[in-house]
């Protein structure tokens, strides 16, 4: 049997596990009791309703469940007399085990004798001789008295309350509380059924009755509620389960992440590696292709520097007779070099550029470019008369800003278009326009119109600024031409390509006047200028497949044959020309077209695009993206 201190240490643990308030940690007074069926101290709740002022509602402090307040709050909650019957259930059973190692005082006499025994239905510590007297009252006769020693040892149970003892009423002093409304759901006396709770507005039954029913009801309650346990319980087990082997997954997930991380590091280092070594044989390659071509140029310096020297010598000092006696060989040398080809450098070599990739999964840093890529940027426009469309898109020049300006040629207009190519305004024409150019200081437009005596110049508002015949004003309607190419060179002044004369005239940017006329050898369709004043011609006829470098005096120094596959281009159209080099656009048949890049001696670099359907003029804008009229549209490419 336990002995007394185990008992007491029992009776402690289970006071503090099972009847002490969760918010002040102390033995329940006056519990409340929530719908979630957690108490609390009536105090305590009242304490923490001050955080929930005025509210209807209060969370439970335990498992956050909702109870409605009554509109006297706190106090409306029912008090869990079960609760409070359990905690003076233990404090009496605390006092009779912690009797064994104490002495208990008679409570009836005023000697102060020791207790020897106990009422079990008044609960009364006695001595030996108010016991006896206790049971020779007819009003305690019947109570049954042990001694406190079998109680001690466990022979006898003591309870607060003698089971036959009833509740009693709440509201009316002495009244035992036999019934139980159900309408109130609330124990009452006699005297309620006929003033609180008078029928038919309330229904009482029987406390037994009631009793009986309503365990009953709850009983049915328990098994489903067991079952539901039951899962729960499982469910609970399966998470704790999870939560022991997600350790176990989450070490063995990072060690694979690492792991494949230490592989791309290892594989990303090894491909760095490669694409380094890769650039530095780019650079010894390169810097070897330089160095000979150093070399050559400096070999052909000293060479043209030493016969012009010798020849500037002997004209300058050498008797006639000796003159004349070493100037045929000093000649013959001279025009040698004169038509020799000048060392050229490829452009190409300068350009090295990375270009990366994004995303880790295919382990790709990216890739070196050893050559500038052309990509189509925009296109605007479509075949058509209205506003906004092309019929016949014929040549283009850049207009700074940042508009191009498009000779719609069937259409007998000038479209001016914002470079993003938006609509602006148009130029109305009385021909077709076939050549186009602007001017860099005044941003005015030159056009030629085919079968026009004269050349328009319109200022940078569209407003005709003044025109000019390509003949003396003698000969305008008597001497045939046709005028189809047209530049601004870069001393501004205007030149304008006539076919019908094979010949460049140029003309004053002020005012039109002829300057003076170029023979050439190739008709002039499209013309652009070089730094050096050199003319870029461009014969547009079937099967011309030319294109010339001419010097300031017609004299043809270059000729470029354009092939596409191999096989010589049917058209050479429009042409371009800066420090980069030459750009032609060609075709043979229909969408056939390409645009490519020559170095300034006519050596071929790269096709810069193709499959266009007809492209006719090109320009570049001032930002470096190349302007393509394409009949029946306008194409815009920039380098990336």
């Amino acid at each position: 049997m336990a002995t007394g201190p185990a008992v007491s240490s029992a009776l402690e643990t289970i006071g503090r596990h099972h009847l002490e308030c969760c918010i002040c940690q102390e033995r329940y007074q006056q519990p409340k009791i929530l719908e979630c069926l957690h108490s609390f101290c009536e105090h305590c709740l009242l304490k923490y309703c001050t955080k929930h002022h005025n509210a209807a509602e209060i969370p439970c402090p335990v498992c956050r469940q909702e109870t409605k307040l009554s509109k006297v709050g706190v106090q409306g909650l029912k008090t869990n007399f079960h609760l409070i019957g359990l905690v003076e259930e233990l404090e009496l059973q605390k006092k009779i085990v912690g009797s064994g190692d104490t002495c208990l005082l008679c409570d009836v006499c005023e000697e102060d004798n020791e207790a020897t025994q106990r009422c079990l239905d008044c609960g009364q510590y006695m001595c030996s001789v108010c016991s006896r007297m206790h049971l020779r009252f007819a009003a305690t006769s019947n109570h049954k008295v042990a001694p406190l020693e079998d109680i001690h040892e466990g022979k006898v149970t003591v309870t607060k309350e003698h089971p036959k003892q009833h509740p009693k009423c709440l509201i009316h002093e002495g009244e035992v509380a036999r019934f139980f409304c159900t309408s109130c759901e609330l124990l009452i006396c006699r005297d309620c059924t006929v003033i609180n709770h008078r029928m038919p507005e309330h229904t009482y039954i029987e406390r037994d009755e009631a009793t009986s029913v309503f365990k009953q009801s709850l009983a049915e309650l328990f098994t489903p509620l067991e079952n539901t346990m039951l899962h729960i319980q499982k469910s609970r087990e399966e998470v704790f389960r999870m939560k022991e082997n997600l350790g176990v997954t989450v070490k063995r997930v990072m060690t694979e992440v690492q792991d494949r991380a230490a592989d791309i590091r290892a594989e990303v280092t090894a491909k760095e590696n490669r694409i380094v070594d890769d650039i530095k044989n780019i650079q010894t390659d390169r810097e070897q292709k330089l160095e000979e071509c150093e070399k050559t140029m400096c070999l052909a310096l000293e060479r043209f520097e030493h016969s012009l020297d010798t020849a500037r010598e002997v004209t300058m000092t050498a008797s006639d007779s000796d003159f004349l006696s070493l100037y045929p060989t000093i000649s013959k040398d001279l025009k040698l070099l004169a038509d020799q080809s000048i060392p050229r450098v490829d452009n190409r070599l300068a350009f090295l550029k990375f270009k990366q990739t994004e995303g880790v999964g295919g382990i790709s840093l990216g890739e070196v470019v050893t050559e500038g890529k052309w990509e189509l940027y925009r296109e605007f426009d479509t075949a058509g008369s209205d506003p906004g469309e092309f019929r016949g898109a014929w040549d283009v020049a850049a207009r700074q800003p940042d508009e191009i300006a498009v000779g719609d040629r069937f259409n007998s207009r000038v479209v001016i278009c914002s470079i993003d190519g938006n609509k602006k305004s148009t130029i109305p024409m009385q021909g077709y326009p076939c050549g186009i150019a602007a001017t860099p200081t005044d941003n005015r437009l030159v056009v030629v119109e085919e079968s026009a005596s004269h050349v328009k110049v319109f200022n940078s508002d569209n407003t005709l600024a003044y025109k000019f015949p390509t003949v003396p004003r003698s000969e305008v309607g008597k001497t045939a031409i046709n005028l189809q190419g047209v530049a601004v060179k870069n001393d501004g002044t205007i030149a304008v390509g006539d076919v019908a004369r094979m010949v460049l005239t140029v003309h004053s940017p002020t005012d039109g006047e002829l300057l003076h006329t170029i023979p050439v050898k190739i008709k002039p369709y499209f013309l652009a200028f070089d730094s050096n004043d050199r003319a870029i011609i461009s014969d547009n006829e079937w099967k011309s497949d030319t294109v010339g470098i001419v010097d300031g005096n017609g004299t043809t120094k270059r000729i470029i044959k354009p092939t596409i596959k191999g096989e010589p281009a049917e058209h050479c159209c429009g042409v371009w020309t800066d420090s980069s080099g030459i750009y032609v656009a060609i075709r043979s048949a229909c969408y056939t077209g390409h645009i490519h890049h020559y170095d300034s001696q006519g050596g071929f670099l790269t096709c810069i695009t193709k499959g266009m359907p007809y492209p006719m003029g090109i320009t570049f804008t001032s930002d470096g993206q190349l302007a393509v009229a394409d009949y029946y549209s306008v194409k815009v490419y920039h380098q990336v």
